[in-house]
C-alpha cells in the first residue's frame, strides 16, 4: 500500500516536471501572480491590521531604576567616607596618644565595616 502511494505521487511529480518544462511562461506568469498577490497583501495587512501600541512611552526598567542605582551607590560612599574619615580621626589619636582598647576594638570593627562595604557585602 506504502509503495503504490508512493508510485502515483512520483508518478504525479514527474508528469508535474514535465509540464513546467513544456510550459516555462505559463509556469513565471503563475509564480510572478502569486508574488505580487502577496506583496500586496503583505501592504494591506499593514495598512489596515498594524498593531496597536501603547500611547504612553515606558521607559526600560533599566533607565527607570537607574536614579535608585545612584541613590543607592551614593550611600553606599557616604558610608566608607564616614568609615574612612573615622579611621583617619583614630590614626591621629595614635600619633598623639597611645590607644585603649576600646579604640583598638573601635578600630578593628571600622576595618572590617570597611572590607565588607569595599567588597559589596
Amino acid at each position: 500500500m506504502f509503495t503504490a502511494k508512493y508510485n502515483l505521487t512520483k508518478k504525479n511529480l514527474l508528469m508535474l516536471k514535465e509540464w513546467i518544462y513544456q510550459h516555462p511562461k505559463k509556469v513565471y506568469r503563475y509564480i510572478m501572480v502569486v508574488l505580487i498577490i502577496s506583496f500586496g497583501l503583505i501592504f494591506i495587512q499593514y495598512h489596515f491590521f498594524t498593531p496597536k501600541l501603547s500611547i504612553g512611552n515606558k521607559i526600560p526598567t533599566m533607565y527607570s531604576e537607574s536614579d535608585q542605582v545612584k541613590a543607592d551607590m551614593d550611600k553606599h560612599d557616604q558610608k566608607i567616607e564616614v568609615i574612612v574619615n573615622e579611621l583617619q580621626s583614630l590614626k591621629k589619636k595614635r600619633e598623639s596618644d597611645p590607644l585603649s582598647k576600646n579604640d583598638s576594638l573601635r578600630i578593628e570593627y571600622l576595618f572590617n565595616q570597611y572590607q565588607n562595604l569595599k567588597n559589596g557585602h
